[in-house]
């Protein structure tokens, strides 16, 4: 028996969490609205698209390489009687490079395969794994870097794409804040959506139409996107707040989320004091309590995850909800400025990174942002709100 049968459906909710009056159209509130323009920016055809011409740049750039070490004769150099042929262009060329052309060509496919609403994650990973896997040592420095660096941008933009089509959807509200504070500049004005309360669809089931769907009960609930091409467009479940995250909803407020740190770390001492116990992970046990830390400490305990029956959202093509965005206002909100490592700095200051525990230093303007070696992922300076 399915958890929809065991409990009568939830009635839906206006943005307040207020049951709906019968035929009273559900409204999408401001945060909804950016997720649903950040999946459908990520699943549309144009980005897909725009991959395609990352990883084009990137193999042309490869032959260029490779031509002139051929012309140099670098594997002269570099073929030994310990390693024999595994540094040199030729080994690199033989292992690597095809499965550069192996991700150019699914990508193809990926395209070819929209048509049928068929999703699925990019190549992005493996491309990288085989990368990471064999010596470069036949490139020189800088050749290394750039590669290095534009592989890092193709799998950057792709991994927003196998995020929102994964089986296992785990996108949620810190992930979308985050990644809206580095979007924003793609969306100077919020497209209009539609809810359909007549085109429904439940955790676990295929939906009958392609898209974004909303959760119907739950205002705070993740938006997902869904497909009917092939099993993986199932919707999953729920990425929702959990009893901590609710409280620090309530107790801060939904506009200190996720970018007010003196306000959730506040919050986190309380927690602490009422007897709440906070994972930190791989930050040190009082992080939580440090401003430019408690965000990304407290993200980590704020949410769960159940079944539920959606909405479909439809994107409105041509048409922008100017009231939204004017909500959404630098004037009603501060955003938060953020530079990825091997950029110039865009505001002298003190920054930091999540990468790096410690990392809060001072910059000049246009000096180059910093790699920080971690298992935290890429490296992403943020202003920091204190600033003496």
């Amino acid at each position: 028996m399915s958890w929809f049968r065991k409990s009568p459906p939830s009635p839906p909710t206006d943005l307040f969490g207020n049951p709906l009056s019968k035929g009273q159209p559900f409204v999408l509130n401001k945060w909804q609205k950016r997720q649903a323009a950040l999946l459908y920016h990520w699943t549309s055809m144009a980005y897909l698209e725009g991959l395609l011409g990352l990883i084009d740049t990137l193999i042309k750039g490869a032959d260029v390489t490779l031509e002139l070490a051929k012309l140099q004769d670098r594997d002269a150099l570099l073929t030994n009687d310990r390693w024999g042929v595994r540094d040199t262009s030729a080994n690199w060329s033989t292992r690597v490079y095809p499965a550069l052309e192996d991700f150019r060509k699914s990508t193809i496919e990926d395209i070819a395969l929209r048509a049928t609403d068929f999703y699925g994650r990019t190549g992005a990973n493996q491309c990288a794994h085989m990368f990471g896997e064999h010596s470069s040592l036949w490139m020189s420095a800088e050749e290394e870097e750039q590669f290095s660096k534009q592989l890092d941008t193709i799998c950057s933009y792709a991994l927003k794409l196998d995020y929102v089509v994964s089986p296992n959807r785990t996108l949620d509200d810190y992930s979308f804040s985050e990644e809206w504070q580095e979007n924003i500049a793609l969306f100077p004005r919020l497209p209009k959506f539609k809810v359909h309360t007549d085109i429904e669809a439940e955790s676990g089931k295929l939906p009958t139409k392609t898209g974004v769907y909303v959760p119907q009960d739950d205002p705070l609930g993740a938006l997902q996107f869904g497909w009917t091409g092939n099993k993986d467009g199932r919707l999953a479940e729920c990425v929702t707040f959990n009893a901590l995250g609710q409280r620090m909803v309530q107790d801060i407020g939904r506009e200190a989320l996720w970018g007010d740190g003196t306000k959730i770390a506040t919050f986190a001492v309380a927690a602490r004091k009422r007897g709440e116990k906070i994972d930190v992970g791989a930050f040190e046990p009082n992080d939580d309590t440090v401003p430019r830390w408690a965000p990304v400490v407290l993200s980590g305990n704020s949410f769960t995850k159940r079944p539920c029956k959606w909405y479909f959202v439809e994107l409105v093509e041509d048409e922008y909800d100017d009231e939204t965005e004017e909500e959404a206002s630098p004037q009603s909100e501060p955003q938060r400025l953020r530079c990825e490592a091997g950029q110039p700095c865009p505001q002298a200051g003190f920054w930091f990174t999540p990468a790096k525990t410690g990392s809060r230093r001072a910059f000049k303007q246009g000096e180059t942002m910093p790699e920080v070696a971690s298992g935290y992922g890429a490296t992403i300076w943020q202003w920091d709100s204190s600033q003496v």
